[in-house]
């Protein structure tokens, strides 16, 4: 048996790597030094926009599927000929709640966003722990559960992590000088976490498609931190509108228009693997886009990237992309459980062959 052998393999992975190129280039995007990435209000109405503009696919998909649909419904003729649909109990059951959630996962979303307005500087790698939080939220909400391998994983994943923190004292440093911003970026994991999970269940339970799901939570937090923006210029100052304002240039329209491109892409390419796969899944993306901010290869950068390169490598093992066929590691992966149904299965129905 080989050491070590490739998990599920198919055309949703291709996405995925979609994902990592684009928040590669995202993330080197962002050591562009410029006023928008100074300002993080208005990087976070970037964001928005680059949700709200999915409401060109989805409308496009609305027109193309503009059909009555009559399926698990039954039609009924009043006396006066009129027609009506009588939705039976299943069809009442996908949408209900469905706007709850959604709102729900808005404003989830408003508040990460905002906890990355006050922890934008903090340097701590916290996004290392959304494989931790997301498997988390991930079992409870979809009863998912996790076996060995993942343990392990998450483990090795969370220690490299914390190591790359203590050896370049940038947790040590935060926690000393800016407590609460630090706590403010754990917190956006977090909620970054459970948002995922809940766009999943949403879009599979709900029957919400990516560009919808998009659009709403676009919409929601745009209307947010336009609003926050305005009130911020003129009572609270936590952002120096003037100085971008002041210094506004083609660089910078060009940037801002790189960043809703590439966080389009980002967000287009993870909620389809979320949808298609798991929240999990997005911790691959995540991982070989921070190599990014390495690439100049100075100080610790070399040892950094070859941490990633081994927490990229884990990350495909927790996905069960990749299968490390020792100590058992393997046995609990989807592959291999339904290689062993199929086979359990195929020797009931031979044995109920001879008996026949």
């Amino acid at each position: 048996m080989r050491f070590i052998s490739l998990g599920k393999i198919d055309k949703t992975l291709i996405v995925i790597l979609i994902g990592c190129v684009i928040c590669f280039l995202n993330r080197f995007l962002n050591q562009v030094n410029c006023q928008l990435h100074k300002t993080p209000v208005l990087n976070n109405i970037c964001i928005s926009i680059s949700r709200f503009i999915t409401v060109i696919p989805f409308i496009i998909y609305k027109l193309r599927n503009k059909r009555l649909f009559v399926t698990n419904n039954q039609i009924e003729k009043t006396n006066t000929n009129d027609i009506k649909y009588i939705y039976n109990d299943m069809e009442k059951q996908k949408v209900k709640g469905k706007w709850r959630l959604i709102i729900l996962t808005g404003m989830l979303h408003i508040i990460e966003q905002t906890c990355f307005v006050y922890s934008f500087k903090i340097k701590t790698n916290c996004w290392i722990t959304f494989i931790l939080f997301a498997s988390i939220f991930y079992y409870l909400i979809f009863k998912v559960k996790l076996y060995k391998h993942h343990y392990l994983s998450i483990l090795i994943i969370i220690s490299i992590g914390l190591t790359i923190d203590l050896v370049v004292e940038n947790l040590q440093n935060e926690i000393t000088s800016s407590p609460f911003n630090l706590l403010a970026k754990y917190m956006k994991e977090i909620l970054f976490s459970l948002f995922n999970v809940l766009a999943k269940y949403i879009m599979e339970k709900k029957f919400v498609t990516v560009y919808e799901f998009s659009f709403y939570d676009g919409f929601i937090n745009l209307v947010a931190f336009v609003v926050f923006a305005i009130l911020d210029y003129k009572y609270i100052n936590l952002n120096d509108y003037d100085t971008f304002f002041n210094n506004f240039n083609n660089t910078e329209l060009l940037v801002i228009f790189c960043v809703i491109f590439t966080q389009l892409g980002i967000n287009l390419t993870t909620l389809f693997s979320t949808k298609n796969n798991t929240p999990c899944h997005l911790f691959i993306i995540f991982v070989f886009g921070n190599m990014a901010y390495y690439v100049n290869f100075k100080g610790y950068a070399p040892l950094i990237i070859a941490c990633l390169i081994i927490i990229l490598f884990l990350s495909l093992i927790f996905n069960e992309i990749i299968e490390v066929n020792v100590f058992g590691l393997s046995y609990n992966t989807k592959k291999n459980i339904m290689e062993r149904a199929s086979s359990e299965l195929l020797e009931k129905t031979d044995s109920y062959d001879e008996e026949v």
